[in-house]
């Protein structure tokens, strides 16, 4: 991973393609110039005289003298500092950008004035900075580095001179605070350099493609909406290999034309067909009005609805209607876009990376549109994928309802950094979207290196790595299964499990096979291990719970109990979740053949499980984003209930749909949901979130194996399995003390 912030643009606007864009962009545009001065801007404090700041006392015109002022938060006290390469920058009024602070007519004695002038790019109008070991700057003009930006004397009065003094370590006269204001990043001490020179194209390589275009307007996941497609086909295509595919998502600007037939002309990209789309349009069912405009909807929301309507519709309608060979391989395409469409791009790869791997984001909306400011929380929590992303932001970018670009878009490269993703990430000094074309080639050239080896998944975070162990990816332990669920480990480390469907339960064995148990389940759907190895039941049909000796023998325990999942306790009890369909929000406990209600109230009782140290107990709640947690007494009473476990919703749900619960000998708990596996701490969160492969809901979970080390995930007809650093507990294992989880 890189993370810079490069030298300027030319212009903090730039121009894009569909009249939507163009003028909400526009608009975004002229509003920061009337709040400019609040974004990207510092204050200049002398060391020597701290209760002053550097200003322009009077209107700011070229030839007016900088001095020091008592601050007031005015726009005359606010500086924009900008890097111009070699390692200096512009320093410029907030007032009037065109100007720039200099050394007046480009003076090299002692005493010389410091002025504004127009910026021409002249050495004495450009400073180095540097940072001294105190923390404080020095500020060195480039035409004279032996002397710096001087508090006249250490002058601690309003309109107290500055200007350039010789320059010697230690002279507070000649050190300043550099104060960041509101949406600015610190500034940084050396002008980083790009690592990046575009390669000149091989004339006889540099080969026009063509275009061409088209509507869509048969989409069933966005219904009745249409919107326009541009195709772009290289020169080089052959229709008897599958080409590589670019993805833009709003639409095509004749700029993309030159720029992909230069980088495949350069080999920095392999021959790829560029398909544009723009969002879709709901046109308005009568005339004279607005029709339903589809971009925030179908770009700022978390889900996987973009991408499925990428890959199931727009991709192969393509395909057809031009007679193009495209790569379904993931790692053979690549999908950019700007504001909602960067989130959007980004999203698709997300959802779907064995869709898209490669993704160009420029100034993406990880905002609270639509919960895209999740964004970042989720990349810290989930297992890393197999993305790789270049990413840009605007240090003047868009601040509206939905939050701060800047800011939100910084936060994305700290959680990718966090999660060891392979990501570049560049803060421009510009507005909204600056910067798109300007670092076309070198995110393309990025993004398809080491092309056609396969992008990798970085290292994941420090609470997954905690539960996962390297190289051990999720494995088919089997599938054709009739809705496996209710899953249970064994003392000596078996997997039990009911295939519902079949009324049947079945069992993982040590070796890792799928054998049969008992033909008759009797409609059972949570299974749970007792102290001295007994296998129990319960049925949510039959209202019966069960128990069952090694060789299948069955023992009615009890009866008119329609419970969900059944946890057995050291004590000889059980609890049970669920019952009649008016109790399915209750918690039962049975020992000795008596069962007594010790809790209701939960939307729906589903998965169950006891901590290691046998004193806490928790129950999912499986239609909300909870899991409950009560102190377990030794009478089997439950006290002290509280709405404990915090669990991650995916955004077109209303409940994270938890199912099946266990613990881990280590102290987390494992919860089946929508999103995969989610692993909570003692305290609570959830901390790390592993999704199946085929992306399914999972309905169970289990630790087991002959080591106790894999963890199992059940998911209707499959079961999936993976080695872990954590092991199996359970009413059998001895009592464990837990200890605080790390944050």
């Amino acid at each position: 991973m890189r993370s810079l912030n490069p030298a300027p643009i030319p212009g903090a606007f730039k121009p894009v393609h569909s009249l939507f864009m163009w003028t909400t962009a526009l608009a975004a545009f002229f509003s920061h110039q009337a709040v400019a001065e609040d974004f990207g801007a510092y204050s200049l404090v002398p060391v020597s005289a701290p209760a002053l700041v550097l200003e322009v006392p009077g209107p700011p015109e070229p030839g007016t003298s900088i001095c020091l002022g008592k601050p007031g938060g005015g726009a005359h006290q606010k500086w924009i500092i900008i890097p111009r390469g070699d390692s200096f920058y512009s320093i410029k009024p907030s007032t009037n950008t065109a100007l720039v602070l200099a050394v007046s007519k480009g003076g090299t004695n002692n005493g010389a004035t410091i002025v504004l002038e127009a910026d021409k790019g002249e050495p004495w109008q450009e400073w180095a900075i540097k940072k001294n070991e105190n923390g404080t700057y020095s500020i060195f003009p480039r035409h004279s580095p032996d002397k710096g930006l001087d508090d006249f004397g250490g002058n601690k009065a309003e309109g107290a001179k500055v200007d350039l003094w010789i320059h010697k370590p230690g002279d507070s006269h000649l050190q300043w605070q550099i104060k960041p204001l509101a949406g600015t990043a610190v500034p940084l001490t050396e002008a980083p350099q790009t690592t990046y020179t575009p390669p000149e194209p091989p004339p006889e390589k540099l080969l026009p493609g063509i275009i061409k275009k088209t509507a869509f307007t048969t989409s069933t996941i966005f219904p009745g909406t249409i919107r326009e497609v541009t195709v772009f086909v290289p020169a080089q295509y052959d229709a008897s290999k599958p080409a590589c595919v670019y993805v833009k998502t709003d639409g095509y600007n004749p700029k993309e034309k030159g720029l992909l037939e230069t980088l495949i002309a350069t080999g920095e990209m392999p021959v790829t067909v560029g398909i544009f789309v723009t969002p879709g349009m709901l046109p308005p069912a009568m005339p004279g009005t607005l029709g339903r405009r589809n971009r925030c909807f179908e770009y700022d929301g978390v889900g996987d609805y973009t991408v499925r309507f990428l890959v199931e519709e727009l991709l192969p309608f393509v395909a057809r209607e031009f007679d193009l060979n495209l790569s379904l391989s993931g790692n053979d395409r690549c999908i950019a876009g700007g504001s909602s469409g960067g989130i959007a791009a980004f999203n698709a790869a997300w959802e779907r990376p064995e869709a898209f791997s490669r993704v160009y984001c420029n100034s993406g909306s990880f905002v609270a549109f639509r919960g895209g400011h999740e964004f970042p929380t989720l990349v810290r929590k989930f297992e890393a994928k197999p993305i790789r992303a270049y990413l840009t932001t605007g240090t003047h970018d868009m601040e509206n309802c939905a939050g701060d670009w800047f800011l939100l878009d910084q936060e994305m490269d700290k959680a990718l950094k966090f999660s060891g993703y392979d990501y570049f990430f560049r803060s421009i000094n510009g507005g909204h979207v600056a910067g798109y074309y300007d670092y076309f080639r070198e995110a393309m050239s990025y993004l398809w290196k080491g092309w056609p080896k396969p992008v990798q998944a970085g290292s994941s975070a420090p609470r997954v790595q905690d539960v996962l162990v390297p190289e051990e990816p999720w494995q088919l332990a089997a599938q054709g299964l009739q809705e496996a669920r209710g899953a249970a480990c064994s003392p000596n480390g078996e997997v039990f499990f009911v295939e519902a469907q079949a009324n049947k339960i079945s069992r993982i064995d040590l070796e890792g096979k799928v054998r049969a148990f008992l033909p008759d389940a009797g409609h059972a759907n949570g299974l749970s291990f007792g102290a001295e190895g007994q296998l129990y039941a319960v049925s949510e049909q039959t209202g019966q719970v069960m128990r069952y000796e090694a060789d299948g023998k069955a023992t009615l325990v009890t009866t008119n109990l329609y419970g969900r999942h059944i946890q057995a306790v050291p004590n000889g009890g059980l609890y049970v979740s669920g019952g009649s369909k008016k109790e399915e929000g209750s918690v039962w406990f049975v020992r000795e053949g008596q069962t007594t209600l010790v809790d209701s109230g939960l939307k729906r009782a589903t998965g169950i499980a006891l901590r290691p140290d046998q004193w806490l107990l928790s129950v999912a709640e499986g239609q909300s984003k909870w899991a409950y947690s009560y102190q377990a007494n030794p009478d089997g009473s439950l006290s002290h209930k509280e709405r404990f476990f915090w669990l991650h919703v995916p955004d077109w749900e209303d409940d994270a749909g938890a199912q099946g619960l266990c613990y881990a000998r280590e102290g987390q708990m494992l919860v089946a949901t929508r999103l995969g596996v989610q692993v909570c701490t003692d305290d609570g969160p959830t901390q790390a979130i592993l999704p199946l492969p085929d992306h399914s809901r999972v309905d169970s979970v289990c630790l087991g194996g002959p080591d106790m080390d894999t963890l199992f995930a059940f998911s209707g007809d499959k079961i999936w399995k993976r080695k872990v650093k954590i092991h199996a507990s359970g009413a059998f294992s001895p009592w464990t003390k837990v200890t605080g989880g790390k944050l």
